[in-house]
């Protein structure tokens, strides 16, 4: 059971920061002009490639962080100034990727940075350097495929989305998730700030 409540954080914390609802505009921008079958195509390719990603991370991002000597503490605070930056600029009115030829956007931008970009990665090295136990490992990859699985999903129902919801619907969702993830980064921060003053006191 325990585990089941710390999967739902997880998800519920991956799914805000991917925030598959304020990608539907890019997406619908960039895929324009493009028939239904074509634009599945693309999120198929960027499902996997998102996929892979958060996969890779999630194995060895303690080693990423052991490797260039970067403590939970300072991942706390630069991830959570980073995810508060990626907050405010959903919440402003600007596309976060301009429109590109449609014959290679899978990957880039699509798969990164518009879905796994510095805001997953950071909260998925967070996730992952904090837990000890592999069970604690399989969890945020559990959490991390399943909020990835729904977030391409998102997509590629993207267009039925916007004639059910309209545009201006979707863009509140994105934005009421902008919200989440501006309180996440505000706990990051804290814990993180929290964590150098007892280790300071303590030396």
């Amino acid at each position: 059971m325990d585990y089941l409540i710390i999967l739902l954080s997880y998800f519920t914390q991956l799914i805000a920061i991917m925030n598959p609802f304020s990608a539907i505009p890019t997406f619908m921008s960039l895929t324009e002009g493009l028939e239904r079958r074509k634009r599945l195509e693309i999120v198929k390719k960027a499902y996997f490639a998102g996929l892979i990603l958060v996969i890779l991370f999630t194995l060895v991002g303690r080693h990423i962080l052991e490797a260039f000597n970067i403590s939970i503490a300072s991942l706390r605070v630069g991830g959570g100034i980073i995810l508060m930056t990626i907050a405010l600029d959903m919440l402003g009115d600007e596309v976060r990727t301009k429109r590109m030829h449609p014959g290679d956007i899978a990957v880039v931008p699509i798969a990164t940075p518009l879905i796994i970009g510095p805001g997953t990665i950071t909260t998925i090295l967070l996730l992952t350097s904090s837990l000890q136990e592999t069970t604690g490992i399989v969890v945020v990859l559990i959490a991390g495929v399943i909020a990835c699985s729904v977030t391409f999903l998102i997509l590629a129902l993207s267009d039925i989305l916007t004639r059910l919801l309209s545009m201006s619907t979707v863009r509140a969702i994105g934005r009421f998730m902008a919200l989440i993830i501006s309180g996440v980064a505000v706990e990051m921060i804290i814990q993180g700030l929290y964590s150098y003053y007892v280790e300071l006191f303590k030396g």
